[in-house]
C-alpha cells in the first residue's frame, strides 16, 4: 500500500515539474478583411510563467503596411520578472524595450538605454489580457512603453483599456480567456477574433 502511494506521489511530482502550455491563435481583422494573425503561448513551470506572443499584420491603407510585434514576458509567482518587446514597422525597428526587475522595483530600457525606474509593483501586464480575464484589475502595465494603462469593466466580461495617449481598446472574455478585442494600436486599428479549434 505504501509503495503504491509513493508511486502516485512520484508521478504527481514528476508531472508537476513539466511545463504546462496554453496556445491560442487569433485572426486579425481590419474593415472585414483578414490582415494578419496573433499567436500566443503561455508556459507554466512551477511558480515561473512565460508569455510569448507574435503578431504579424500586412495591409494597405494608402500605402503598404507591414507590422510585426514580438512580446516575451516572464513572471515569477505573482510579479513580473522581465519583459522584452520588439516591434517592426515596414521592416524597420520601431520599438525595442525591456523591463527588468531590480531591488527597488523595475528598470525600463528603450533601445538599450535606461529610460526610467519604476517603483510600483507589477502584477498584471498587457500580454496577460489574452490569457487571464482581468477581474478586479484597474491598471495594466505596458511592456511596450513602461507606463500603466487604466482598465475598467464596461459590461459582462467586457473591459476597456486606455493608454497614455487616450487610445481605447476593448476586450471580451469567455471562460476566462480573451474571445475578441477591438484594438487601437496607433499605427492601425484592428479586431482580434479567437480561432476555434
Amino acid at each position: 500500500m505504501k509503495s503504491a502511494f509513493s508511486i502516485i506521489i512520484i508521478l504527481f511530482l514528476d508531472f508537476a515539474l513539466y511545463a504546462q502550455k496554453e496556445n491560442y491563435t487569433y485572426t486579425i481583422i481590419h474593415k472585414d478583411d483578414t490582415i494578419g494573425q496573433l499567436k500566443a503561448v503561455k508556459e507554466t513551470q512551477g511558480q515561473s510563467v512565460q508569455y510569448l506572443t507574435k503578431t504579424n499584420i500586412e495591409t494597405r491603407i494608402l500605402t503598404k503596411i507591414e507590422v510585426s510585434y514580438a512580446f516575451d514576458v516572464k513572471f515569477d509567482g505573482q510579479h513580473l520578472e522581465q519583459s522584452d518587446v520588439q516591434i517592426y514597422f515596414n521592416g524597420k525597428e520601431r520599438t525595442n524595450t525591456k523591463t527588468l526587475k531590480s531591488t527597488s522595483g523595475y528598470k525600463f530600457y528603450d533601445s538599450g538605454e535606461l529610460e526610467k525606474n519604476i517603483k510600483h509593483s507589477v502584477s498584471y501586464c498587457g500580454v496577460q489580457l489574452i490569457f487571464e480575464e482581468p477581474t478586479g484589475i484597474d491598471r495594466v502595465y505596458s511592456e511596450e512603453t513602461g507606463g500603466f494603462h487604466a482598465l475598467r469593466k464596461i459590461g459582462n466580461h467586457i473591459y476597456a483599456k486606455e493608454n497614455e495617449k487616450g487610445r481605447e481598446s476593448t476586450y471580451l472574455y469567455k471562460n476566462g480567456i480573451l474571445h475578441s478585442a477591438k484594438i487601437d494600436a496607433g499605427i492601425i486599428e484592428f479586431e482580434l477574433r479567437l480561432q476555434q479549434s
